[in-house]
C-alpha cells in the first residue's frame, strides 16, 4: 500500500501532470524510487537544509550522495540520471566560424555563465561576414574595477584581426537590466571600436534564465 504523501503526489501528477509539482514534491517522489517514504523524507529534509536549488544534486559528489543514497550502484544510477538531464538541456557552445545571432550567443551564454556567482566579461570576436573567429573570458570582476580597460579589449580584438566583436558579461543577481555603468561601458567601448576600425556589434547581458541585448533594445545601432 502506498503512503498517502506519495499517493498525494501521483493523484496530483495524473490530473494537472508532473510539472506543478515543486522541488520539495519532487526530491521526495525520487528518493522514494530507493527508499521507504519516512526515510526518503528524512534524506530531503537533509538536502533542503544545506541546499536551496535542486541544481545543486548534479554537483555533489559521491561522498555527498553517500548522505542521501546508501548503495554504490544507486548512488551510480542517481548520478546517471543528473547526467541524463543536464544532457537534454545542455545548450550548445558557439562554434568558430558560425555565424550567430544575438539571441543564439545570448541564449548559449545564459547556459555558460548566466549562473555564476562572480561577474565575467567575455568577448565574441567576428570577422566581415560575422563569423566567430575567437571567443575568451576577458576578465573577471565587476565591470566597475580599473581592471576592465578599453586598451585590453582592443588589442585582443587586432590580434586576431576581427572586423566587429560583441561583448557579454553576467549579473549574479538574475537581473539582466543594465545599469548606468554597463550603459556608459558599452558607449564608451562603442566609440574606442568605431576610433580603430573594429565595431561593437552589441554589449549582452544575461543571468541565470536571461539575456539582455543592447542591439535588440537598439542603445546600441
Amino acid at each position: 500500500m502506498r503512503n498517502n504523501d506519495i499517493q498525494r503526489l501521483e493523484n496530483k501528477m495524473k490530473t494537472f501532470g508532473v510539472e506543478v509539482l515543486n522541488d520539495h514534491e519532487i526530491l521526495l517522489y525520487i528518493l522514494n524510487q530507493w527508499y521507504p517514504v519516512e526515510i526518503a523524507q528524512l534524506k530531503a529534509q537533509l538536502f533542503w537544509r544545506q541546499y536551496s536549488d535542486l541544481r545543486q544534486l548534479q554537483k555533489l559528489s559521491t561522498l555527498e550522495n553517500q548522505l542521501f543514497l546508501d548503495k554504490e550502484t544507486d548512488i551510480m544510477q542517481f548520478q546517471v540520471m543528473c547526467e541524463f538531464v543536464r544532457r537534454i538541456f545542455k545548450r550548445p557552445d558557439l562554434v568558430l566560424g558560425q555565424v550567430c545571432s544575438s539571441k543564439k550567443i545570448g541564449e548559449v551564454m545564459v547556459a555558460k555563465i548566466g549562473c555564476l556567482k562572480q561577474e565575467v566579461l567575455y568577448g565574441v570576436f567576428l570577422d566581415t561576414k560575422n563569423q566567430i573567429i575567437h571567443q575568451a573570458e576577458l576578465f573577471k570582476g565587476t565591470l566597475n574595477q580599473a581592471t576592465v580597460h578599453p586598451r585590453e579589449i582592443c588589442q585582443c580584438a587586432l590580434y586576431y584581426s576581427a572586423a566587429r566583436f560583441i561583448l557579454v558579461h553576467n549579473h549574479p543577481s538574475g537581473i539582466v537590466t543594465p545599469s548606468q555603468h554597463d550603459l556608459d561601458f558599452t558607449q564608451r567601448m562603442s566609440k574606442v571600436g568605431e576610433l580603430i576600425g573594429i565595431n561593437l556589434l552589441d554589449h549582452i547581458i544575461v543571468g541565470d534564465h536571461s539575456y539582455f541585448s543592447m542591439r535588440e533594445e537598439q542603445i546600441l545601432r
